[in-house]
Order: C-alpha cells, then structure tokens, then sequence
C-alpha cells in the first residue's frame, strides 16, 4: 500500500530541504537552467512571498515536492490587478508521476482562492497543467514582460469571470526574473 501524501506550509527551515528537492527535480531537464532554487531564495526577500503559498509534499514523512506561488499584477489603463506567478512546481525524480504534483497544484489553488486571489498565471507544459484548467494566456489581452513560446503561457481563474475587463503587461516580484 503506497503512503499517502500530507500537503503543508513552507516553515522556518525548510529552505535547506526545498533547493535539494528543487536541484533535484530539474537536474535532468534539458531547458532548465538549474538555478530555479535561487529565484525561490531571491523571492523569500520579496513582499511578493507568501510562506502560506509555498507548499511541501511529504511521503512518510519524506519531502518528495514543492510549489510556490507569489505575487504579481497585470498592469493596464491605469488599473493594477493582483494576481500569482506559479513557479517552480517539483517533485524529486523517484517520486514523479505518482500524483505528488497534481496535489500539490490542487492544495495550492485551494489555499490562494481561501485568501481571495482570483488568478495564477505560469510559463509550462501545456499539457500538464490544461488538466488543471489552465489556459493559453493568448486568450486574455495580457502580455509577459519578456518573450517565451505562447503555448507555454498559461493562466488560471481560481474564481469564473476573475479575470474579465483585465488587461495589461504582468509585473513580476523583483526576484521573480534574474536581472
């Protein structure tokens, strides 16, 4: 019988655990540029940061995962509206594909829309988070501020009609880009 996975907040000491598992999870991914644990250190330091949004998964007591969502906005027409950058979703190698993942993304759209965030926007696998309900940001007049591949950004309401009348370039945390 498999353990089941506990879900819980980021605390005190646990970022020595989560660059491990971040290095971890994207030591073998080919367009990773393996510094995504130190974006995670640069956004601890941001207002952005919300330890309630950075999220473990354990196995046995084992942390096999980490999401974290921070604080953004789209800015347009003289109106700024909140929303949240995911990133970085992983999950160590030995334990992907085993639903560690999908709950993770599940808990952590639980806890944003309990705390009145309407939107999660992020730059992805397509086919991995559409089952989520994530679709292409295209379809919304919002713009990254910087370039990737339209069909890796994507957008979630975690409230139906969230994001109507929203337009704008997303403006990011300082530490969410590495300058």
């Amino acid at each position: 019988m498999a353990s089941s996975i506990t879900i819980r907040a980021e605390r005190p000491g646990d970022a020595a655990t989560i660059t491990d598992i971040v290095r971890r999870a994207y030591a073998d991914v080919p367009y990773s540029d393996h510094r995504e644990h130190l974006m995670i250190d640069r956004l601890r330091e941001t207002d952005a940061y919300l330890p309630s949004l950075s999220l473990l998964a354990e196995i046995g007591g084992e942390p096999v995962g980490h999401i974290l969502l921070t604080k953004a906005a789209v800015v347009g027409d003289g109106r700024v509206v909140t929303t949240l950058a995911l990133a970085p979703l992983s999950v160590v190698p030995e334990f992907q594909r085993r639903g560690v993942g999908t709950q993770l993304v599940g808990a952590v759209h639980e806890r944003a829309a309990a705390l009145g965030f309407e939107s999660v926007l992020l730059v992805g696998i397509p086919n991995y988070y559409a089952q989520f309900g994530y679709e292409p940001l295209r379809c919304y007049p919002i713009a990254l501020p910087f370039e990737a591949p339209a069909e890796n950004c994507m957008i979630f309401e975690l409230w139906p009609g969230a994001l109507d009348g929203v337009a704008g370039r997303v403006r990011y945390a300082d530490g969410w880009l590495d300058h």
